[in-house]
């Protein structure tokens, strides 16, 4: 079996190695100082070496530059982890006769290949002729290069040039994007903020009117629909406010029991509502690794919809669980509701879209773009499927 050593001072980064290395039917030693990593590869047994550079003592890049001058350990490839913030580590690699890079924090399948192409090259080296062609292994194929050592590293160091300045200009972007972003989300709080006072005002004064003013049947419509306006804006500020609130939040991880929280929201909604007689289902034991508070916000937004979609339904029934696959655990809340015709569920997400009318349903069009925030700064994502009058489903992970 292929013998892969891990380097690293950090032992759960290397036991994070060992395990997606293993996973792949490798086997693994770990060494925790350069050091110690030069005396592993002199006892020998080992195919390949997985180092990162920064470590005390011996780093990964005089390990690599002590290990290519002896003749016994020249041959054994070296890869080096990197975080690509310096495009001079790369320079440093290839100086120190480094045989790869992973960038750190790479998804596991790409130290994987990594290690596989090294390996691969490694054996196209040794079947090299002494002629001026190179047999490398990229993207799971092999070519032949005919270029000389200075024109392959010529090209090598250009490429990387231009993939370091693709990148900064990437972030620069990103950056530029947040700084608007951030903005927006201020003008949006200021606005929703400042018509507060005014639309309380109009609640108030048109409530004074109605109470204290002789109007006819007439004049009390109208007054009713102003009230009814002014409330309907009063409900977005506070969504728009919440949303803004949900943005700027800071994000606290933490291992939670899942159900737990559903069936507290579920509890006020049953409170709020004891004339909606519902099914409910919560999954039990259901445990979740995001902010406790912000997940229980999506929660009284999709329950919340689930609640009020399933108004019309003689026998109305919602479900709360976790689907558990290969990959993050995805999270549901489904009903059997109104449900929508999918050809709209991109809209669902967008600020003041609404897939019902007022008549059908009141809402803001908030609540499930303040749910698509909350899942999106945790790095998840979220779905839905529906059938017209059959209800929908509401799916998100947070990974």
């Amino acid at each position: 079996m292929t013998c892969i050593l891990v380097v690293d001072d950090s032992r759960t980064q290397a036991e994070e190695a060992r395990f997606i290395l293993e996973s792949s039917d490798y086997a693994v030693e770990i060494a925790g100082s350069g050091e110690e990593a030069l005396a592993s590869l002199r006892g020998g047994g080992v195919d390949l070496v997985v180092s990162d550079i920064v470590m005390p003592g011996l780093t990964g890049y005089e390990l690599c530059r002590r290990a290519k001058t002896e003749p016994a350990l020249r041959e054994i490839p070296i890869v080096l982890f990197t975080s690509l913030n310096d495009p001079l580590e790369v320079i440093r690699a290839l100086e120190c006769g480094a045989d790869g890079f992973i960038v750190k924090g790479a998804p596991p399948d790409q130290l994987v290949h990594r290690v596989r192409t090294a390996l691969e090259n490694q054996k196209l080296r040794a079947h090299d002729d002494a002629g001026s062609s190179v047999n490398v292994h990229f993207l799971g194929r092999a070519f032949v290069i005919q270029s000389e050592r200075r024109q392959i590293l010529e090209l090598l160091v250009s490429t990387f040039e231009d993939t370091v300045r693709k990148q900064q200009q990437l972030v620069d972007s990103q950056q530029q994007l947040r700084d608007a972003n951030r903005e927006l989300e201020a003008f949006s709080y200021s606005v929703a903020h400042d018509l507060g006072a005014p639309i309380r005002a109009i609640d108030r004064w048109m409530t004074a009117l109605v109470e204290d003013c002789a109007l006819d049947a007439t004049g009390k419509q109208h007054a009713a629909r102003v009230l009814d306006a002014a409330s309907r804006m009063r409900n977005i500020i506070e969504d728009l406010l919440r949303l803004s609130r949900v943005v700027k939040a800071d994000l606290r991880r933490i291992d939670f029991d899942f159900s737990a929280v559903a069936r507290l929201v579920a509890a006020n909604l049953i409170m709020f509502h004891p004339d909606h007689a519902v099914d409910l289902v919560v999954e039990p034991g259901t445990r979740c690794h995001g902010d406790r508070a912000l997940i229980q916000v999506v929660l009284e937004n999709l329950l919340g919809n689930a609640w009020k979609f399933t108004r019309k339904q003689p026998h109305p029934r919602i479900e709360v669980g976790a689907i558990r696959r290969d990959g993050p655990v995805v999270f549901f809340v489904r009903d059997n509701g109104a449900g929508f015709a999918m050809v709209h569920a991109h809209k669902l997400f967008l600020p003041f879209e609404r897939l019902h009318s007022d008549a059908e349903f009141t809402g803001t069009g908030i609540g499930l773009t303040t749910a698509r925030r909350v899942i999106e700064r945790h790095g998840g994502r979220i779905w839905a499927e529906a059938v017209p009058e059959r209800g929908a489903t509401f799916y998100f992970t947070v990974p």
